[in-house]
């Protein structure tokens, strides 16, 4: 039983990870993608949905989804309408994607080597291959 809960688990991460509803292509979302877990950006579309409301009567949205999930409300979202949600207003707990721990316990948190890599990549590749790479970075 919990090798099945665990393979449910994984196929919900891997899905986050890699499928993308039509719902989830607006600007809006653009930084959650792959990042955030479905379960997480649809309790955001469903309190999207809620913001003309809430913005005509603040008082009324009561901020649930913050206090209870870690998740921006209506009133929150508000702010974001033609914009997108900054990463840093969704909880660790909805951007944690896999079983693994690593780099979660180290005091310090560096990209150097993945830095080394995407240069030896840029500096391996065409012109056009470097603009596009400059472009996606």
């Amino acid at each position: 039983m919990i090798t099945l809960q665990h393979t449910e688990i994984k196929a919900s991460f891997d899905t986050s990870t890699h499928v993308v509803g039509h719902v989830f292509k607006k600007t809006l979302y653009k930084r959650f993608l792959g990042m955030v877990s479905r379960y997480a950006l649809n309790q955001i579309t469903a309190k999207f949905e809620r913001v003309h409301y809430a913005g005509k009567n603040p008082s009324s949205c009561g901020c649930v989804m913050r206090i209870t999930h870690s998740l921006p409300c209506a009133c929150e979202l508000s702010k974001y309408v033609f914009g997108s949600i900054p990463l840093d207003s969704i909880h660790m707990f909805w951007r944690r994607l896999s079983f693994s721990d690593q780099g979660l316990c180290e005091a310090q948190v560096t990209i150097k080597e993945e830095i080394k890599i995407i240069y030896k990549r840029f500096e391996e590749l065409d012109v056009c291959g470097k603009v596009t790479l400059k472009s996606k970075l």
